[in-house]
C-alpha cells in the first residue's frame, strides 16, 4: 500500500487542474515541460509548496533532508485528463544541492511504499535516468527521474514509449 508521499505525488501529477485551474506560480519552470505527450495536449500548471494543501510526513522529510521547507519548493506539472497514462512533473527545491536531490527523492519514494521498489539506471532518449519501480509496483507505473541544478524532472507512466518521449522533451543536462 502506498503511503503519503506517493499520495502527494499522485495529487501533484493528476489533480492540480481539477482543484484550481489556472495555477501558474512559476511560468519559467512550466516552460521546461512538454506541451504534448503521445499526441495529446497537456495542461501545464505550477504551484508553490506553501500552497499545497496536503500533509505528508514523507514529503516534509524529503525537504528536511535537503535542509529546506515548503517555502523553498515549487512544483510544475504537465498532465491530461482522460486516458493518457502518463504525466510529467518538475520539483524545484530552491538552493538544494544537485547531488542531494535524487538520493533524498529516492529515499522519500521508498519510505512511502510498503513494497521494496526496484531502482535502476536506464537510458531514455540518450539520457541517463533513474527508474523507480517496476511495472506493477506503483499504481501509475514507474517513475523516471533525473536532476538538473536544483530541479528534479520526472515522468510517471506505465508505457515505456511515453517515458521515452517525455524524457526527450525535457531540458538537456
Amino acid at each position: 500500500m502506498m503511503q503519503t508521499l506517493l499520495a502527494v505525488l499522485f495529487f501533484v501529477l493528476f489533480s492540480m487542474g481539477s482543484l484550481a485551474a489556472g495555477r501558474h506560480a512559476d511560468p519559467v519552470l512550466e516552460a521546461t515541460l512538454p506541451h504534448t505527450l503521445g499526441g495529446v495536449a497537456l495542461t501545464i500548471e505550477s504551484q508553490f509548496g506553501t500552497d499545497l494543501n496536503s500533509n505528508s510526513t514523507a514529503f516534509d522529510s524529503f525537504l528536511k533532508e535537503l535542509g529546506k521547507s515548503r517555502e523553498d519548493f515549487i512544483v510544475a506539472s504537465a498532465y491530461a485528463s482522460g486516458s493518457l497514462k502518463g504525466a510529467v512533473s518538475s520539483w524545484r527545491v530552491k538552493g538544494a544541492g544537485s547531488l542531494s536531490l535524487l538520493p533524498a527523492f529516492k529515499m522519500a519514494i521508498q519510505s512511502s511504499s510498503n513494497t521494496k521498489l526496484t531502482m535502476a539506471e536506464e537510458i531514455l532518449s540518450g539520457r541517463t535516468v533513474t527508474r523507480i519501480g517496476e511495472p506493477g509496483q506503483l499504481a501509475q507505473g514507474p517513475i523516471y527521474v533525473f536532476v538538473k541544478s536544483d530541479i528534479l524532472y520526472f515522468v510517471q507512466t506505465s508505457e515505456p514509449t511515453l517515458a521515452e518521449e517525455a524524457i526527450g522533451k525535457l531540458p538537456s543536462l
